[in-house]
């Protein structure tokens, strides 16, 4: 905190009153040099009284080219230099040394302590004067020549400067100090209130009044509301402190990037609003492009490979609208935005409410589905054509609510990843899972392998491998009849944490599968440095075999790959003939799909 001048803050708040006692001064001064005239005071002192008056008119006239330190050191000068005639026509029995006093109160309570104390030694130094003149004029001092009684009186007057000096500076300082941690008390309570202590952007309540301030000036404009889609993965795959690096990060740019009459805020976690002075939406479309292709070309974290992807909603707010409403509308679209799993840019519709309702429903139900596990296991068989047999099952999850009937999987499984429930949907799956491994082995055989899907979130969190060991032991199951199967897309995320992830599973004996190849993250640097067991080939390429003949060179390259690489690849999605008869020509022999079996639960 920078520390204030508070003298000089003080001196300010005096000034205009010395500057309206300058001409009363002087017209008072005036009056007295005519009513000394006619009285039987020594004429000296009408000259003085003249002098005077000039002087304050004098400052009076220049108050404006004058410093207020200034002002107020002419003022006290003459009260001291009044005491010193008093004291020289009168001695001790006069006024002069009280106006001198008063003349070093003065000075301590206004002016600087340079200055006071610059006053003190001249009062000091003129009490010696004094001194001698009184020796050298004794009449005027008659009974007050006794060196004893002057030393006395000098040591009374030095004690009085000095405790004077030290208590008013020593109270100035315990009441300044006071103030300042008063202020510094306020600003944190002000920073606190109205602005965001990790970005040092305004929050949702300064944003609010400076909304409603420029709504009134701007009149058109448009209230976005925008958050980062997949902070919570960044949060699990890098940690948290990476995560408020990329929160801090993105502030930055954007403010970078902001107009001056453009707004910037961050609201809450993961969100930040903005205020565009943009007239109608073309030119809104080419200021958030503006923003995206900034944000993108100066966005950079050290080993950070994954990219920052934003959920984001607007409204054109015109004149006549409340802020307020405008505001939450706009909060209400991103709500919408952020539960659909393609969705990232929505304008505010008021048909959002209906389908925010019944998104809600569908929360809600998942909540309880997890509470009360109301989930239940399918199994698809793997079959290998070269034998004819049963290989091996991949577990699903299945869920039925009594209240909306039955929801898909492609519903579910991103809902759940949305609402941060991955994780512990995925310990309720393998629980599961495992649950039934026995009676599995009964069904389809000893040799049977199980795979069971792992959402990113879930395999990149702190303890998961400890769970699926603990579980294992638990349920006295041999690990290398699971298959841990990883989407595609976790490794782009963090290559370094899923190696070590896959590094520590296969220790303990399980096997990993790599779903989804090919569906738009592949890399050859995986398969050379990953310790995987087995490709899956994403089902995408298994629909456009038979009609797309690259899409068959695409296949046929992927089963080489894995041969070179020694990996068991798997086809699934395999839904027809010949697709099937297509996928063995081509050397793939495990087949997973609805043309073999469609999943079924285990009674």
């Amino acid at each position: 905190m920078i520390r204030k001048d508070y003298n000089a803050m003080i001196l300010n708040r005096i000034e205009s009153s010395f500057d309206r006692i300058m001409p009363i001064g002087s017209v008072i001064a005036w009056l007295s040099a005519i009513v000394v005239y006619f009285s039987n005071i020594p004429r000296m002192f009408i000259t003085l009284n003249i002098v005077i008056g000039g002087i304050f008119f004098v400052i009076a006239l220049f108050r404006k080219q004058l410093k207020v330190e200034l002002k107020i050191m002419i003022t006290i000068s003459i009260p001291m230099f009044m005491g010193v005639i008093a004291f020289m026509d009168g001695g001790f029995g006069s006024s002069g040394l009280t106006l001198i006093m008063i003349t070093n109160v003065v000075a301590v309570m206004f002016l600087s302590k340079r200055h006071s104390r610059f006053i003190a030694i001249v009062s000091a130094i003129i009490f010696l004067m004094l001194f001698a003149y009184a020796q050298t004029y004794p009449v005027r001092f008659l009974g007050q020549l006794d060196i004893a009684f002057w030393i006395i009186h000098y040591v009374v007057f030095l004690l009085y400067l000095f405790i004077l000096h030290t208590v008013v500076y020593s109270i100035k300082g315990y009441l300044l100090e006071n103030i300042e941690e008063l202020e510094d008390s306020v600003e944190k309570t002000y920073a606190l209130a109205y602005y965001d202590s990790l970005t040092g952007l305004p929050n949702q309540n300064k944003f609010m009044l400076d909304l409603e301030d420029i709504t009134k000036e701007e009149g058109h404009g448009f209230v976005v509301i925008f958050n980062i889609d997949n902070l919570n993965l960044i949060n699990s795959i890098y940690s948290d402190e990476v995560g408020n690096q990329v929160l801090v990060k993105v502030a930055k740019i954007i403010d970078e990037a902001r107009k001056p009459n453009e707004l910037l805020a961050r609201i809450s976690g993961n969100e930040f609003s903005m205020w565009l002075d943009c007239k109608n939406i073309r030119e809104f479309n080419e200021r958030i492009s503006g923003y995206t292709q900034f944000f993108y070309e100066h966005f950079n974290i050290s080993n950070m490979t994954k990219r920052i992807e934003f959920n984001m909603s607007y409204m054109h707010c015109l004149p006549d609208d409340n802020i307020i409403d405008v505001f939450h509308k706009v909060k209400m679209a991103l709500t919408y935005v952020k539960s659909q799993e393609n969705l990232t840019l929505l304008p505010y519709d008021e048909k959002l409410e209906a389908l925010l309702r019944d998104d809600e429903v569908l929360k809600e139900r998942l909540e309880y589905a997890l509470a009360n596990d109301t989930f239940t296991m399918v199994y698809q068989t793997k079959y290998n054509s070269e034998t004819n047999e049963l290989i091996g099952v991949e577990a699903l999850a299945r869920l039925y609510d009594e209240k909306i009937g039955q929801v898909s999987p492609e519903v579910f499984v991103p809902k759940l990843e949305k609402m941060n429930y991955a994780i512990e949907f995925g310990e309720l799956i393998v629980r599961h899972v495992l649950q039934d491994y026995h009676a599995l082995r009964i069904k389809y055989g000893d040799r049977c392998s199980i795979a069971i899907n792992i959402s990113p979130s879930h395999i990149v969190s702190k303890g998961f491998v400890d769970f699926v060991r603990h579980e294992i032991i638990k349920y006295d199951i041999l690990p290398q009849r699971i298959i841990i199967e990883i989407t595609e897309e976790i490794m782009i995320e963090n290559f370094e944490n899923v190696a070590e992830v896959i590094r520590r599973l296969k220790e303990i004996g399980f096997r990993v599968s790599l779903d989804d190849f090919g569906s738009g993250y592949s890399s050859l640097g995986y398969l050379t440095k990953l310790n995987i067991d087995e490709i899956k080939i994403d089902r995408s390429f298994i629909s456009d075999i038979i009609d797309n003949k690259k899409m068959e060179y695409m296949v046929e390259m992927i089963i080489s790959l894995s041969k070179v690489y020694q990996l068991n690849i798997v086809a699934e999605g395999v839904e027809n003939e010949k697709q099937y008869k297509k996928l063995v020509a081509l050397g793939c022999h495990d087949i997973q799909g609805y043309y073999l079996s469609k999943p079924e639960a285990l009674s």
